[in-house]
């Protein structure tokens, strides 16, 4: 089902290759062209990380190296409970990464112009070789190649991955799944060996290499240039919403930040709308990263304020008296983050304090559903106020690259979202990516979650399938 929360922004300059949020290239003058994405459709800009990581998992499967180099790439994060992005490169999408939790990792499923950009770059893994005339039979429609068609295939298909199909020139003409291994291929005389997924068609368009630059920085640098006007506007409307919200108001005012690039961006805004008479808040919740306090110290310093640090009750204290947070038990976000603001906000302000805060609609169904101005309910003295609501992650990102603002390294990291090490919101495949990155946090939290399950009869799977991540599955 797909879920529209707002317009989707994105579009692409073919002849500069780079994302545009506009109609037109300011670079180049060229015509924008809409990108197909899955909604909600707010893609995060892919880092040097995020590049290396996917080239890894390409090569990996299918033996292309460096496919991506070169190049600005977007994750665009769908919705459902499996962590999966569309990939998209050269302004469309030509892989699906998802983390299998079956097997433990990172797979891809294949877009045709992906199977194609591999082949380009010496795939020689799960290649399935057809029959020319095999090719015409399944032009335009999509169908199954069984046993009889197949000419040749690698030795390293597995049952279930995506393969690329290619013709008897070696020309890429379809991406499929596989339905039986190739030790399995090897011994069959008919039967079904791919269900083809996409195929290409009688007028389909020659495959044409893409623009690439010397390096990330040069494209970014570029995506900049090219959507200056956009986000000027976008600044403008931002700062006028937070001027004209605090004349209304005329209440002392704070800014929350969290060490994430929205906060940063509201930050920047309110800084540039209202100047430095505000007050800057901080929560540690005492399962920060380092990267994240270590951010707080460079905002203070690249902007020459003072910003105050709270810090709410000790989590790992807590954890002993409330039992393992969860999606349906989320205590630690009133305990540990909320409490601390709760008690700073009553004693020192008499009557209410205006908020701006980095909430995005395109973020979650729920925050789409929220008012740009709105009175905190568990906070009642608390009024929030939303400046960069209706902007998209790029627009942050192009923002913030921009105004060559101090961001948080974990993006750099290929984090999605900055906030504790821990969540019970994380899906396996952030799970997975906190295991490999900082290995000794979360052993720290491993640890825990043994002691509990011992404790309580749960069983391995609890912590190895992430079931404490919902209360009810504990019974």
């Amino acid at each position: 089902m797909k879920t529209y929360i707002g317009k989707i922004h994105l579009k692409w300059c073919k002849n500069c290759n780079i994302p545009l949020l506009g109609k037109v290239c300011k670079v180049c003058g060229s015509k924008a062209e809409e990108v197909k994405i899955t909604p909600p459709g707010d893609p995060r800009l892919g880092f040097q990380y995020d590049v290396d990581f996917i080239n890894n998992i390409l090569e990996e499967n299918f033996g292309a190296k460096n496919v991506l180099n070169g190049k600005i790439i977007l994750l665009n994060k769908l919705p459902g409970n499996e962590e999966s992005y569309e990939v998209i490169v050269d302004g469309e999408v030509k892989y699906l990464l998802y983390f299998d939790e079956d097997k433990g990792r990172w797979k891809v499923k294949l877009k045709l112009s992906g199977a194609r950009d591999l082949m380009e770059k010496g795939a020689y893994k799960k290649i399935i070789k057809i029959k020319d005339d095999v090719v015409e039979i399944l032009k335009n429609k999509k169908g199954s190649i069984l046993r009889p068609g197949i000419v040749d295939f690698t030795d390293d298909i597995e049952e279930k991955d995506d393969v690329i199909i290619v013709d008897e020139n070696n020309r890429v003409v379809g991406v499929g799944i596989s339905a039986v291994s190739s030790e399995d291929i090897k011994n069959m005389e008919k039967g079904k060996v791919v269900k083809v997924r996409f195929f290409i068609r009688d007028d389909e368009n020659g495959y044409k290499v893409e623009k690439v630059y010397g390096s990330l920085e040069d494209a970014f640098d570029l995506m900049i240039r090219a959507n200056e006007d956009v986000i000027n506007n976008y600044e403008r409307n931002s700062i006028g919403f937070i001027k004209n919200t605090y004349e209304k108001l005329k209440k002392p005012v704070i800014v929350a930040f969290s060490g994430g690039k929205d906060s940063l961006a509201t930050l920047i805004l309110t800084l540039k709308a209202l100047g430095k008479d505000i007050d800057v808040v901080f929560i540690d919740t005492g399962l920060e990263f380092e990267e994240t306090l270590k951010n707080v110290e460079d905002v203070e310093k690249h902007y020459n304020i003072k910003i105050i640090k709270l810090k709410g009750e000790n989590f790992w204290e807590k954890v002993k008296e409330y039992g393992i947070p969860a999606r349906d038990y989320r205590w630690c976000s009133e305990i540990c983050k909320l409490e601390p603001l709760k008690k700073f906000i009553e004693e020192n302000y008499e009557d209410d304090v205006l908020s701006f805060v980095g909430i995005r609609k395109y973020e979650s169904f729920n925050r789409a559903n929220k008012k740009m101005i709105y009175r905190n309910t568990y906070i009642k003295k608390q009024i929030n106020a939303l400046p960069i609501f209706h902007w998209s992650s790029l627009h942050v990102w192009i923002y913030l690259l921009r105004e060559k603002a101090p961001y948080n390294k974990l993006y750099e990291k290929g984090f999605d979202r900055i906030g504790c090490f821990m969540c019970p919101a994380m899906e396996m495949g952030e799970i997975n990516k906190i295991k490999r990155e900082f290995p000794e946090l979360w052993e720290k939290w491993e640890r825990v979650l043994k002691e509990y399950a011992e404790k309580h009869n749960l069983g391995e799977d609890w912590i190895k399938k992430g079931l404490w991540r919902w209360k009810h599955k504990r019974q």
